[in-house]
């Protein structure tokens, strides 16, 4: 499948270096802004173009566009990407509002195309774990969760990301992870609690607690970017009626009554360095390899529901 990469700073980069190792996947084009764009697409050998049309009306085939640019730049990039008729990867978040959310994936039903979120922590070996024994419900009911997601303040971004206006700050580009996790493992919460924190001085909140509930338990999840030199940390546990399962290092447990503590296998057979602030990881190899075998006609591939994007993005909005 011939793809385009729009935008090659940290995430394209990470999409290019896992693409071109998937079968049947051809990166044809990088459209980017500025002179380090061009002179990346130039060691690669790819050609360059500065907007999506033009690399539409150059090349003779596209199958897909991966749109990997900063958050403020996905509605604009999704909306040419799709007037062209194309098949669209889009990364998390799809959109800093609902409504724009909506407005891609009309657009995308108007024009016959298909819009895939790549939201990663879905396609994950470690959520798909805990995931299957919540809805085998081998351990009995869920009493309570807990999720987080950790980072030192990302100020190689270049201000970008530091910008409410363009990243939606700690919830729209830290927390979303988890929430969508939590959309997939129990769906629509009934409530939402939520605080946040900032240090004195900051013009930013940098650390988010909140509590989604639901009949019977609650979920709660604390995401932030921190005034420290903490690595980056994400980790789980869900205590079900008979057992606690955990995910902690990349590394998912289960500690069942009257049995013994297990750890699961969930290797990676491809692991490929990031280049950002995430370890090597398979992550984004599965992620991809699934992404492109829904669009070649997968249909036992499980997307993410437009619907749960949607109302994702309005809690996000109000926390």
């Amino acid at each position: 499948m011939n793809t385009v990469i729009v935008g090659f700073g940290g995430m394209g980069k990470v999409h290019y270096a896992n693409a071109k190792l998937i079968d049947g996947v051809r990166i044809v084009g990088i459209v980017g802004s500025g002179e380090n764009d061009r002179m990346e697409a130039e060691k690669l050998s790819l050609p360059f173009f500065e907007s999506i049309s033009e690399a539409c009306r150059t090349l003779e085939s596209i199958d897909v566009i991966d749109i990997t640019t900063p958050t403020f730049l996905h509605k604009e990039h999704a909306l040419e990407a799709l007037s062209a008729g194309k098949d669209i990867i889009i990364e998390k978040p799809v959109a800093l509002s609902h409504t724009d959310a909506e407005l891609i994936f009309d657009e995308a039903a108007e024009k016959g195309a298909r819009v895939v979120p790549a939201h990663v922590m879905r396609f994950t070996k470690e959520f798909g774990v805990l995931k299957d024994a919540v809805e085998s419900g081998i351990y009995g009911k869920v009493l309570d969760a807990s999720f987080s997601r950790i980072s030192a303040m990302p100020e190689w971004s270049n201000g970008w990301l530091l910008d409410k206006n363009r990243s939606g700050l700690v919830p729209f580009d830290l927390h979303i992870h988890d929430l969508d996790m939590i959309f997939a493992l129990f769906g629509q919460p009934e409530s939402v609690e939520s605080y946040k924190r900032r240090s004195s001085g900051s013009s930013i909140d940098e650390y988010f607690h909140v509590s989604y509930g639901y009949d019977g338990f609650t979920v709660n999840a604390e995401a932030a970017w921190l005034r420290s030199s903490i690595p980056f940390s994400a980790s789980w546990r869900v205590i079900f009626e008979r057992a606690v399962m955990e995910c902690r290092d990349g590394r998912v447990y289960s500690y069942p009554y009257g049995d013994h503590p297990a750890e699961h296998d969930v290797h990676y057979d491809m692991v490929v360095s990031t280049g950002i602030n995430v370890p090597p990881t398979g992550w984004y190899f599965k992620e991809l390899s699934d992404i492109y075998s829904y669009l070649a006609g997968d249909s036992k591939i499980p997307l993410i529901p437009y619907s749960d994007i949607v109302e994702e993005l309005k809690i996000l909005e109000n926390l």
